[in-house]
Parts: structure tokens; sequence; C-alpha cells
């Protein structure tokens, strides 16, 4: 069956569809729209879950959420026969930025905007942006200076960085940069420019719940997309880029390395298609570039509880690098 939990101020208020080891079946309708990207990339935008079926008290006392932690969960749990509870997982972890209540007719819900990250300290809706104080000398490897700036500007989360020995800065390069975007734009295009290789992808900085993972490297663990885990068909979008969906999972992170099964993928102008041979059913290796989890828990067509992943190709049948 179909599974969320939100835990919002470390579990005080908890929304959830499964208990005791029991679906529960009056769970409140739920809509999930989580996207995952690095945050160099447009597609890193903040998180937004809507609760329908709240009482008064709660549209009423919103605002009190805003600025709480919040984590969401979600997946499948056991009730159906392809349903995978080894897939279910954090979705989401950050904190509330906007939250705000509505009532129309009968109805009532909660809408909650996430933004990644720790909740601001203080009084939250006064306090600017957390200026990111990096210290990349010359000669020395990105790793040192990326993991001492995000430690000292997050202590509450856990960084881990894996970049290219040979990203090393050509003089010194100070800089004070206004969030963590802002240092992952810097970080991005830096890399690209001291590494200049048509196979180099760039340094990224992403959030996967409370860690920092900063690496221009897919993670080593080659993870294998089922037939049955697919909904719908795979489309080329770019060159050598495709888009997927499976059933909602959490268990698949960006960087991942992710081997599809034998299977035709729909074609498109944008994917160049001179680069790809779809005379044949197509299988190979990808490398998971962004994540997007959609959700609409009482709707009973297959595409309103999935994860959308955008990957690219490292070693794909029927392609032309």
């Amino acid at each position: 069956m179909r599974y969320y939990r939100i835990e919002i101020d470390g579990g005080k208020t908890v929304f959830t569809s499964y208990a005791n080891g029991q679906n529960i079946r009056g769970a409140l309708q739920v809509e999930l729209d989580i996207p995952v990207a690095p945050f160099h990339s447009p597609g890193n935008a903040g998180a937004f879950v809507k609760v329908w079926g709240i009482p008064l008290s709660m549209i009423s006392q919103a605002h009190d959420l805003a600025f709480k932690a919040i984590k969401v969960y979600g997946g499948f749990q056991k009730g159906l026969p392809l349903a995978n509870p080894k897939q279910s997982g954090l979705l989401v972890q950050g904190y509330i930025s906007q939250a705000f209540g509505n009532w129309q007719g009968t109805d009532m819900s909660l809408d909650l905007i996430i933004s990644p990250g720790v909740p601001p300290e203080g009084n939250a809706a006064a306090v600017p942006p957390k200026n990111l104080s990096l210290n990349w000398k010359k000669g020395q490897n990105a790793s040192d200076a990326i993991k001492s700036t995000l430690q000292t500007a997050y202590p509450g989360m856990t960084v881990k960085v894996n970049l290219n020995g040979n990203l090393v800065a050509p003089e010194d390069s100070p800089g004070i940069y206004t969030g963590v975007k802002a240092l992952a734009d810097y970080l991005f295009a830096a890399s690209k420019s001291i590494i200049n290789r048509p196979d180099y992808h760039g340094a990224q900085i992403a959030m996967d719940g409370n860690t920092i993972n900063v690496t221009d490297k897919p993670n080593t663990t080659v993870k294998q997309i089922a037939f049955n885990d697919l909904i719908g068909q795979p489309t080329w979008i770019a060159p050598l880029t495709i888009a997927f969906k499976c059933a909602m999972r959490a268990d698949v992170t960006i960087g991942d390395q992710v081997t599809m099964p034998k299977t035709l993928i729909t074609n498109t102008q944008r994917a160049q298609s001179a680069l790809i041979n779809q005379t044949a059913a197509q299988q190979g290796t990808f490398i998971i570039t962004s994540i997007h989890h959609y959700g609409n828990f009482r709707q009973h067509d297959a595409y309103s509880w999935v994860t959308e992943f955008n990957a690219v190709a490292t070693n794909v049948q029927g392609t032309t690098p």
C-alpha cells in the first residue's frame, strides 16, 4: 500500500498512513511535490506538502509551524503484490519556510513549503541568509577547503566530500557566499574550469536527509532497476540523458549508478537521435542526476505515487558516445 509519514518539530506533530505494522485505512489525504537536485541545478526548488482533512484548530495555528524541522517519508508498505517496503524511506528533510491553512466549503487543508537544511536560529523571519566563508588556498585540494566551510556553517549536519584529487586551486581563491546555493554555483563552474574534460561532470553539492554530499564522481555501487519497478516507458530527453519513473522510492539518490532492464526507450527530438540506435531494446548503466517525488495519496492511477529520475548514460547498448 502507498505509505507516507510526516514528522514536524521532532515528531511533536505526525501524519502517517502506517503505524504498528498496519496500514491506516482512514489516513488523511496527502499531496507531495518533492524535487531533489544539486544546489547548482535549476531543479533544486523547495518541496511542497499538502495535508487534507485537518481540524480547524490546526489551520488557525498553522503560522506556529513556520521554521520547524520536518521530515517526510514515503514509498510503499506491504499490502500489494509488487509493493517493496525496502524501497521506502526519507524523501526530504529540512525546515518549514511557510505554513498556511485553507478552508473551502467543507474542505480544510494545511500547506507546507519545505526548504533544505537546518532551521535558522532566533527570530527566523529577520535572520539574513547564512554567509559561507571559503578559504581555498593555492595548491590545496578542494575537498579540505569545502569540508571545512560546510562543517563550520552547518554544525548539526554530516558533511561528506569525495572530489577528484586533481581539483586543486591554481591560485588563492577566498570568497564569501550567501548560502549553499551560491557556493554550489561557484564550485561547479570552478571545477569544470580546472578539470577541463568533456567527460567531467563537475563538482556538485546536494543534500540527502541530514547529510550534505559534495562529489564529482558517481557512487561505486550499481543498483538494478527491475522491469516491474518501472511506471511507463523511459524517454530520451537530451543527448545520452533519460527520464524514467518508478513506483515511489527513497533508496536511490543523486550520484547512484543504476542499471536499466532491457527495454525500449522512447525517443525525442531533444535527444539528438543520431546518437541513439532504436532498432533494438536497450539496457545499460546510468548515473542519477536529479530526482522528483510526486504523490497524490488517494488518486487511483499508477502515475499518482511515483519518483521520476533523470540520468546520464555511461554504458548503454545502442548509443554512440
